[in-house]
C-alpha cells in the first residue's frame, strides 16, 4: 500500500536567539518591540528566537522573581533597555545592570546591550549620564553597547542596528562547532 504525505520543508537553524527587554514605560515598550521584531526579521528563519519583555516596576518584585529575571537578562543575546524619560537619573536600573555581569559566563559568546533613550516629547537631562554607565555596564558584562535616540522619526529607520546584529550572529555562528559561517544573502 503507497500512501502520498505532505510535509513541510525543514529549515536549518543555527541555534537560539534570545532577547530580553526591560522597560520604563508604555511608549518605550512600542518602540522595543518595533526593535525586537526588527532584530527577528534580521535573524532570519536560520534563528529560533525567544523575547521576555519586562517593565522597570519588576525592580521592586520579591526576592524569586528578581532572580528568575536577572538570570535570564544575564543570559540573553541581546539586552534591550527602553527608556522615554532622561529628565533624572535612574541609579537603581544602573546598579541592576552591573548586578547581570555575574552571570555572563552562561553566556558563550559576547551579546548586544542596546539603550533606547528619550522621545521627542520627554526632557533628556540625564542622556550623556545614561549613556556612560551604559557604557561602563557593557563592558562589565561583555557585550557591545549601542544605543539610539526613540523619536519617531529616528525609529523608521533600522539601519543603525543591522551591522551590530550580524554582528552577534557572525559571533554565534563561530562560538558554535561545525556552524558554516553566515552568507550575505541571509541579511538584507
Amino acid at each position: 500500500m503507497q500512501t502520498d504525505t505532505l510535509t513541510k520543508p525543514e529549515v536549518a537553524t543555527n541555534g537560539s536567539l534570545r532577547l530580553f527587554c526591560l522597560y520604563a514605560d508604555f511608549a518605550a515598550a512600542g518602540r522595543a518591540r518595533r526593535i525586537i521584531g526588527r532584530i527577528t526579521q534580521l535573524a532570519g528563519k536560520q534563528w529560533q528566537p525567544s523575547t521576555e519583555m519586562w517593565s522597570l516596576v519588576f525592580l521592586a518584585a520579591s526576592d524569586s522573581i528578581r532572580k528568575m529575571v536577572n538570570q535570564s537578562a544575564a543570559e540573553a543575546d541581546v539586552l534591550i533597555i527602553a527608556v522615554s524619560s532622561l529628565d533624572r537619573r535612574e541609579p537603581e536600573l544602573v546598579r541592576w545592570l552591573k548586578s547581570l555581569s555575574a552571570g555572563k559566563e552562561n553566556r558563550p559568546v559576547a551579546g548586544l546591550l542596546i539603550g533606547l533613550f528619550g522621545d521627542e516629547e520627554q526632557p533628556a537631562g540625564e542622556l550623556e549620564w545614561m549613556v556612560k554607565q551604559f557604557m561602563s555596564c557593557a563592558q562589565r558584562m561583555e557585550r557591545d553597547f549601542i544605543w539610539h535616540w526613540m523619536g519617531q522619526e529616528s525609529m523608521g529607520d533600522s539601519s543603525w542596528l543591522v551591522k551590530h546584529v550580524v554582528k552577534l550572529l557572525d559571533r554565534k555562528l563561530s562560538g558554535s562547532v561545525g556552524q558554516p559561517a553566515l552568507s550575505s544573502a541571509v541579511y538584507p
